[in-house]
């Protein structure tokens, strides 16, 4: 079992993204379900229509028989293990990212249906986004192309000013915020890359949230994320503020960041106006 650390918002400044990050400090043990289940929207259903709950992962979780992602689909019942750090940011990310979860459960649960409970490539990327997956987005197209280019010395040295101003990273993935309590050079997120109108940065952080949640949902529906090779992989300590990396020599650690090895189908979602969802 997991320690809790009422105090892990301070651990790294990705936790500032969490909404009500100090509403924690008061719980001296770990939240159970009900508590995670306040997060969410009253009215979150999976596909199914189903209503979303989070239901202890122990001995009482009821129809064992199916995968983890079929329960969520067929009884809206989101399997959560008490005192565990993965499961407790999986329920936090249910709470940000309501629709984009919705959509990832639905096209696991199609897969499963048409191609039974071999893993296939689409599986296999929603997954990784679901783990590990950030959202990069920029006003510029310009300043994602980088990303796509492996070009780190241009995306964090050159343009270091952008970040926090024009350009910004939003963690999707559970195991990525469980990596970042006790970060390390190696922490590799995967990203969807998002070219957004300059309104989206006059706007708070919980509407750029929702904002890009329907983002997200729309692209996964449409079937576009189709293996893992459409995500891009970005080394997010490299990202100003989020590691010691003020010293133009962090980004020299060509094991971290790594050069270009083959060519990849990902790409940057086209600028979108308006920001209502």
């Amino acid at each position: 079992m997991d320690v809790w650390n009422p105090q892990f918002a301070t651990l790294h400044p990705v936790f500032q993204q969490l909404p009500a990050a100090d509403a924690w400090l008061s719980y001296q043990q770990w939240p159970e379900c009900e508590a995670l289940q306040r997060l969410l929207p009253v009215d979150l259903q999976a596909q199914s229509g189903m209503p979303i709950q989070f239901v202890a992962q122990d001995a009482t979780l009821p129809f064992p028989a199916l995968y983890y992602e079929e329960r969520i689909f067929q009884h809206g019942m989101v399997a959560t293990r008490p005192a565990n750090w993965h499961d407790f940011f999986n329920a936090l990310m249910w709470s940000q990212y309501p629709r984009t979860k919705v959509q990832i459960n639905a096209q696991h649960a199609a897969d499963l249906q048409q191609y039974g409970k071999q893993r296939t490539p689409q599986r296999d990327a929603l997954t990784l986004f679901d783990e590990s997956g950030v959202v990069i987005v920029s006003t510029r197209r310009a300043g994602l192309q980088p990303i796509l280019d492996f070009d780190w010395q241009t995306l964090f040295v050159e343009q270091r000013d952008a970040w926090g101003n024009d350009m910004a990273c939003f963690v999707i993935g559970h195991a990525l915020l469980e990596k970042l309590l006790t970060p390390y050079v190696g922490v590799t997120a995967h990203a969807l890359l998002v070219e957004v109108p300059p309104a989206f940065f006059s706007q708070d952080n919980q509407a750029q949230r929702v904002w890009l949640d329907h983002v997200i949902t729309d692209f996964l529906a449409a079937g576009k994320l189709l293996s893992p090779l459409h995500l891009n992989p970005v080394p997010v300590l490299g990202i100003p503020g989020w590691w010691a990396n003020s010293d133009a020599a962090f980004y020299q650690q060509s094991s971290y960041f790594r050069a270009k090895s083959r060519e990849r189908p990902g790409s940057i979602l086209g600028i979108l106006d308006g920001l209502s969802g």
